[in-house]
């Protein structure tokens, strides 16, 4: 998606992209749903979307999980010892991720503060 609003694309969590530094794609992917959320409220005028958005973040972050652990269970098959090393290290680092989820959310919540006006 590209963005074309007046306001900065809503910011992905920095303890998420700290967690995630390793996997720029799913930071991409979360980034994305972000931003689909933010520009349909932008649109539409319908508040601020701080509720979709951390229902957002926990959904992507369970769909990454599934797939890491789809990931390993392929790995494991095939005994390819570096590509199951790859999928641990992905799965955990998703799943500490989604456990530590909601914990800080500071940077959308001033961000939806900061750009109110621009959602009524």
């Amino acid at each position: 998606m590209i963005w074309t609003h007046s306001i900065p694309q809503p910011p992905v969590p920095q303890f998420l992209r700290e967690m995630l530094k390793d996997y720029p794609e799913i930071i991409q992917d979360i980034q994305d749903g972000l931003n689909e959320i933010v520009a349909k409220y932008l649109e539409r005028k319908w508040g601020t979307p701080f509720n979709e958005v951390s229902e957002e973040l926990e959904s992507a972050l369970s769909h990454h999980r599934f797939e890491a652990s789809e990931a390993l269970k392929e790995a494991e098959q095939t005994g390819d010892s570096q590509a199951i090393y790859k999928a641990k290290i992905k799965g955990d680092a998703v799943s500490e991720a989604y456990h530590v989820g909601g914990a800080d959310f500071d940077e959308l919540q001033n961000y939806f503060e900061t750009y109110r006006g621009m959602f009524e």
